[in-house]
């Protein structure tokens, strides 16, 4: 597994090891997302006002690093990356001229081209995605593409189901009347479902719908029943969905209701089996869960 952080600091871990790895020419930037293509190819996405938002490669494991791609507007943030394999792949930018940027690339991250804006729907005035731990864009097997947005009222969610040309705003019950409220992060499961967790970030056990889904086929979220608290990160694998954040970590398997198996203030979490996950925190925490 791979983490990101603050710094220009990288993790490249298995099992409890650990390697820090620290990007030269990157220090000053804050890494939120990645893709890990193989255990040596890894992208790092940082995220920032205009030049601060970066991708950087490494084909060989960390020994080395190469800047590919810049945010080269200066009103951009770029929040969150996601490929759909080893070629196509998105990266969800804040709203610059009103609506949020999409960027696409066809050929691995070398080169990257907005998506033509009149395919997504305005944003509300004080909009925004959440770059928390690269979970508020999300890829579907038969190339869906959502989003998830905050600060506006109710929390939204963007969806596209054919590939990102053309999306639609959903509305969540999750509540965004406030800067530091909304949904954060967003995925698939395998039949379609998508999940959505949230909160707020500034008042992590606060009450409220912190978890919605919306199944297969339907135009409506409907929130889930799960323990209080801001969730920032989800991860869904079979029947397994695990949702994360300062307020601790919850999963549901096989269906039963969402159950708090942690405590520890995280971040954000991978599934890497139905049964273990990877979790990442405040401070330089990693965690590895095991049912």
């Amino acid at each position: 597994y791979w983490a990101s952080g603050s710094k220009g600091w990288i993790i490249r871990g298995k099992s409890e090891r650990q390697d820090a790895i620290r990007i030269v020419g990157a220090e000053r930037l804050d890494f939120r997302g990645l893709h890990a293509f193989d255990d040596s190819h890894v992208l790092a996405m940082s995220a920032g006002p205009g030049e601060a938002s970066q991708l950087w490669r490494t084909k060989d494991g960390g020994k080395t690093w190469k800047r590919i791609a810049a945010n080269q507007d200066p009103e951009g943030f770029w929040d969150s990356i996601a490929f759909v394999d080893h070629r196509r792949g998105y990266i969800l930018g804040d709203p610059t001229q009103g609506r949020f940027t999409v960027l696409y690339t066809a050929d691995g991250g070398e080169t990257w081209t907005r998506l033509k804006p009149e395919g997504v729907p305005l944003a509300a005035p004080n909009e925004g995605a959440f770059a928390a731990s690269n979970g508020c864009v999300a890829i579907g097997r038969r190339g869906q593409v959502a989003f998830c947005t905050g600060g506006a009222g109710k929390a939204r969610v963007y969806l596209s189901r054919g590939g990102g040309g053309v999306f639609v705003a959903l509305d969540t019950p999750i509540l965004a009347d406030a800067p530091s409220k909304g949904a954060f992060a967003v995925a698939f499961a395998r039949d379609g479902a998508l999940w959505v967790c949230g909160g707020d970030y500034k008042a992590p056990r606060a009450d409220g719908v912190n978890l919605t889904r919306l199944a297969p086929g339907r135009l409506a979220f409907e929130p889930v029943a799960a323990p209080a608290g801001y969730l920032s990160g989800i991860s869904v694998l079979g029947d397994t969905v695990m949702a994360t954040g300062l307020s601790g970590t919850i999963v549901s398997q096989n269906g039963a209701s969402f159950e708090r198996v942690s405590e520890a203030p995280m971040n954000t979490v991978r599934l890497t089996s139905k049964k273990t996950a990877v979790l990442c925190g405040p401070k330089g925490t990693v965690g590895l869960w095991r049912a």
